[in-house]
């Protein structure tokens, strides 16, 4: 179940969903959504999950979600910035831009994960191919 656990980037959409929500909360003048607020902003509901609360959940890398608040999502370092003010700044392009080149890394390397064992499947193939004709010699042998 580890590759499971592992593997939350490889949903079908999943990708297009992160890049939407992080460009949300990173450049938009709001620090804090709510559901509502986020469904208003990228004209529906992810592609991969029931909601954007659940998306955000699923990638604590990235999003903060608390709950029992009113604007419940938020970017873990946007949230993080300036603790003493209620709104804080939007990020950087730069700081934007480097989010969603993580979140492509992040992908990438699952989707690399997950594609590993593919490498194996000619050499198992050998492998069995090759026991089969050295059976059948010796069973030839044998006769």
């Amino acid at each position: 179940m580890c590759f499971k656990k592992d593997s939350k980037y490889l949903k079908d959409g999943r990708l297009e969903d992160v890049l939407a929500l992080l460009q949300v909360l990173a450049l938009d003048k709001d620090s804090h959504r709510s559901e509502s607020g986020l469904k208003a902003e990228l004209s529906d509901k992810p592609k991969s999950a029931e909601t954007w609360l659940s998306l955000a959940q699923e990638h604590q890398e990235f999003f903060r979600v608390v709950g029992s608040k009113k604007l419940p999502v938020s970017l873990v370092l946007r949230h993080v910035s300036d603790p003493e003010q209620n709104k804080r700044p939007p990020l950087s392009p730069e700081q934007a831009q480097s989010l969603l080149n993580t979140a492509i890394e992040l992908h990438d390397r699952q989707l690399k994960r997950s594609q590993r064992w593919t490498v194996l499947i000619p050499i198992w193939v050998a492998v069995i191919g090759a026991m089969i004709t050295l059976l059948k010699v010796w069973c030839s042998n044998g006769s």
